[in-house]
C-alpha cells in the first residue's frame, strides 16, 4: 500500500510539471517585443506634402493705365493728373474714382507717380514721359466752370471731390475739396481741411454706408453735409444750382 501510494505521488508531481512547462510557453508567447519607434517608421521615396495654411495673398494685376500727365501743387486739391484708361482719358484729383476699375481712386498725386488705390492695395503708377506739365493750375489747364453746361448736366462731382481719411486702419471720413479753381468751393461754405462725417444722414465713417455715397456722387446735385472742422461738427448744405 505504501509503495502504490509512493508510486502515485510521483505520477502527480511529473504531470504537474509538464503543466507548467505548457502552461510558460503560452504565457512567453503573449508578450510582444518593444518597438523601436524609429522602426514604426516606414520610408518612402516621396513624403506626403506638408499643408501651408499661410499661403501668400494673390498678386493683383497692374492697371491697365498711363499716366500723360501730371500737375503738382503744394497745396493737394490744386493737383491733379491726367490718366489714360480703357475708359477714356481725363484728368483726375485726389480721391476721385478710378474710370473703368470697381473700387479703385486716386489715393495721391506725386511729382512723377500716382498712386491708386484698388481694392484695399496701393499701386503706384509712374509717369512714362518726361516732359510733363510743371506749375500750379494757372497755366491754362484749369477746368472751365460747369455752370456754363446746363443745369442738367452739372451734379456735385463737377465741383468737389471726396477722398478716405484711414487712420490706424479705421475710416475717420472723407476730406472734401475742390474739384478746379471756380467760386463754388469758397461759397458753398466749406473750407480747406473739412472732413465729412455724414452725408444725406449716412454715416460716412462706415466703409459699407459710406459706399452708396460715393456711387451717387456723380448723380446727385445738392447734399446735407456734416464736416468735422478742427474740433467741432458744421452742417453745410451744398447745391450746384444755388452756389
Amino acid at each position: 500500500m505504501f509503495v502504490l501510494l509512493i508510486f502515485c505521488g510521483q505520477q502527480g508531481y511529473r504531470t504537474f510539471k509538464d503543466y507548467k512547462k505548457v502552461t510558460n510557453k503560452l504565457v512567453n508567447s503573449d508578450v510582444q517585443p518593444a518597438k523601436n519607434p524609429r522602426e514604426e517608421k516606414t520610408f518612402t521615396l516621396f513624403a506626403a506634402a506638408v499643408r501651408q495654411d499661410n499661403l501668400p495673398a494673390a498678386v493683383k494685376a497692374p492697371l491697365a493705365a498711363e499716366i500723360e500727365g501730371i500737375v503738382r501743387s503744394d497745396d493737394t486739391w490744386l493737383s491733379f493728373a491726367v490718366i489714360k484708361t480703357p475708359g477714356g482719358q481725363k484728368s483726375y484729383r485726389e480721391g476721385e474714382p478710378l474710370a473703368g476699375f470697381d473700387d479703385a481712386y486716386i489715393q495721391e498725386i506725386n511729382k512723377d507717380n500716382v498712386v491708386v488705390n484698388y481694392e484695399g492695395a496701393t499701386q503706384v503708377l509712374a509717369l512714362n514721359k518726361p516732359d510733363y506739365f510743371k506749375g500750379g493750375v494757372d497755366n491754362g489747364l484749369v477746368t472751365q466752370s460747369k455752370k456754363d453746361a446746363g443745369a442738367d448736366n452739372v451734379h456735385l462731382d463737377d465741383y468737389l471731390v471726396l477722398k478716405p481719411i484711414i487712420e490706424n486702419g479705421q475710416l475717420e471720413g472723407y476730406n472734401i475739396n475742390p474739384k478746379d479753381a471756380s467760386t463754388f468751393y469758397s461759397h458753398s461754405g466749406l473750407k480747406k481741411g473739412d472732413v465729412a462725417v455724414e452725408v444725406n444722414s449716412v454715416d460716412m465713417t462706415d466703409q459699407a454706408k459710406a459706399k452708396s455715397i460715393i456711387a451717387s456722387w456723380s448723380k446727385i446735385k445738392e447734399a446735407e453735409v456734416v464736416v468735422r472742422r478742427h474740433a467741432h461738427l458744421e452742417n453745410i448744405r451744398v447745391n450746384v444750382l444755388n452756389n
